[in-house]
C-alpha cells in the first residue's frame, strides 16, 4: 500500500474537505454525522493550523489537521485524525500518526512534545497512540461530552521530542 501526505490547498480543497468529512461517519468524534455546515466549519484554515490529506494509492482515504501550531515552543500543537469508513483498521492511522509525529518535530525544531487526545472507548486509536510511542498521560473521566448528551472519558497522550529522538536512532 503506498502511502502519501500532501497540504491541503486553502481555500482551494475547502470543498473537497467538507465532501470528505460528509462521506464519512466519525463515532469517536463530536458529532458523529457531519453536515455539509458542520463540515465547513472544519473545513476553515487558520494562521494556527495546517492540513494533510492522506493519500493511499492516490485515493484521498483520510485527513489530518495540525492545531495550535502558533504554540510550538511553550505549548503542544495537537491535530485532529480522520480516517474513511472502509479504510480503518487498514494500518493507515499508524501511518498518519507517526507521520505527522515526524513532521512536526521536524518542522519545528523548537517543539519540545505533541499532544493528543482520544476517548476512553477508542480502543483503535489508543492501539495506535501505544504503536507510535505516545505515552498515556491522564484519564479524565466523563470529560467528552457525546452529541447524545452522554459522557465518556477523555484520554490524554503525549510524545516529547527526546522520546521520538529516540526511536529514531
Amino acid at each position: 500500500m503506498d502511502v502519501r501526505f500532501e497540504p491541503v490547498m486553502w481555500p482551494d480543497d475547502a470543498v473537497a474537505v467538507v465532501d470528505f468529512l460528509v462521506s464519512s461517519r466519525w463515532p469517536f468524534h463530536g458529532t458523529p454525522e457531519l453536515t455539509a455546515d458542520d463540515a465547513a466549519s472544519v473545513a476553515v484554515a487558520g494562521d494556527d493550523m495546517a492540513g494533510f490529506w492522506v493519500l493511499s494509492d492516490g485515493d484521498r482515504v483520510g485527513l489530518v489537521r495540525l492545531v495550535d501550531l502558533d504554540d510550538v515552543v511553550d505549548g503542544s500543537p495537537r491535530f485532529d485524525l480522520r480516517i474513511a469508513d472502509g479504510r480503518r483498521g487498514s494500518g493507515l492511522g499508524t501511518r498518519a500518526v507517526d507521520w505527522l509525529t515526524d513532521h512536526l518535530f521536524t518542522t519545528y525544531p523548537a517543539l519540545h512534545r505533541v499532544e493528543a487526545t482520544t476517548r476512553g472507548d477508542n480502543h483503535a486509536m489508543q492501539a495506535v497512540f501505544d504503536r507510535c510511542g505516545y505515552r498515556l498521560e491522564g484519564r479524565f473521566v466523563e470529560a467528552w461530552r457525546n452529541a447524545d448528551g452522554s459522557y465518556d472519558d477523555a484520554l490524554s497522550y503525549a510524545i516529547l521530542r527526546r522520546e521520538w529522538a529516540a526511536d529514531q536512532a
